[in-house]
């Protein structure tokens, strides 16, 4: 289904080998400033003679103040990589290297085989100081994943057979087809009700992560696009997520809102909502006055 949703930001895809990430044993006073969202200052702080009275400095130097960098909701792997490059000193070719398909990704998706890290980096703003590296960033956002999901209730979902990770994949698909937060919990009732008729999801993201690009208007080509991620062609849930959700549609997924909905369609009147349905015929007359109000 289209959402008809605008574009954000297409970055660059980048290239690169693969290699398992490796997580040091330890953490640096980098590493835990960046949890705690404080900034990461080197040298020593100006210091005074306690016994003797002396003003005299004894060491003046310090690194330059860390950066904010902000990772919206929805973005992939090649997206956040872009950022980096873009605004900080971290390399986007590494991230997009440790964050690709590996057996840690394997292990929190619970899969059979290397899995990329993609959905498990949670959208956040983190403060990247000069010591940081892009694997402690990496780090940081698995754990914060781990520690806003902590509290998540799967009890509906595991009631209809979907794991976490599956959770993880609805969730993904909301934030790139949702808009408006009142619609999250909906649009996930209407992913649930098409997997348990085994209708075909029709996610027009899912497409546009299968092609490599966020824009809105897709061709008959794009639509026919061989990638298992493609949901206008292939039932079921795609593979994995197709970007790094927020915790609003992690809920969402995890916990929809019954209907009796099967269609839903961008409204196209600027409200940034969705017109829903139930039959084939209401979804029609749907599509007709999205189409009209966009005229």
């Amino acid at each position: 289904m289209s959402s008809r949703r605008p574009a954000r930001r297409d970055y660059q895809r980048y290239g690169g080998r693969r290699r398992e990430p490796e997580r040091g044993s330890g953490r640096s006073f980098a590493w835990v400033a960046l949890l705690l969202g404080v900034g990461v200052i080197g040298g020593f702080a100006l210091l005074r003679d306690r016994f003797g009275g002396s003003s005299d400095p004894v060491v003046s130097t310090a690194e330059a103040p860390p950066v904010a960098f902000v990772i919206p909701e929805g973005l992939r792997r090649e997206d956040i990589a872009a950022k980096l490059d873009a605004e900080t000193t971290l390399s986007g070719e590494e991230y997009l290297r440790l964050t690709a398909a590996s057996a840690r990704g394997a292990t929190l998706a619970g899969a059979s085989k290397p899995t990329s890290l993609e959905g498990f980096l949670f959208p956040a703003t983190y403060q990247i100081g000069s010591r940081l590296t892009v694997q402690e960033l990496v780090d940081a956002q698995i754990d914060a994943y781990e520690a806003r999901v902590a509290g998540v209730d799967y009890r509906a979902a595991r009631s209809k057979n979907l794991t976490k990770f599956d959770v993880l994949t609805i969730a993904a698909m909301i934030e790139r087809e949702v808009r408006r937060p009142d619609e999250r919990r909906l649009v996930a009732g209407v992913m649930y009700n098409r997997l348990k008729q085994s209708i075909r999801l029709d996610i027009d993201a899912t497409v546009q992560f299968a092609i490599g690009s966020w824009k809105t208007e897709l061709t008959v080509t794009d639509l026919a696009n061989d990638s298992p991620y493609n949901t206008r062609k292939f039932p079921g849930l795609p593979p994995g997520p197709i970007c790094n959700p927020g915790l609003a549609s992690i809920r969402a997924a995890a916990n929809p809102k019954p209907s009796s909905f099967i269609y839903y369609v961008a409204r196209g009147d600027g409200s940034g909502g969705h017109y829903f349905a139930t039959t084939p015929a209401e979804f029609e007359v749907a599509v007709a006055k999205a189409a009209q109000n966009r005229s």
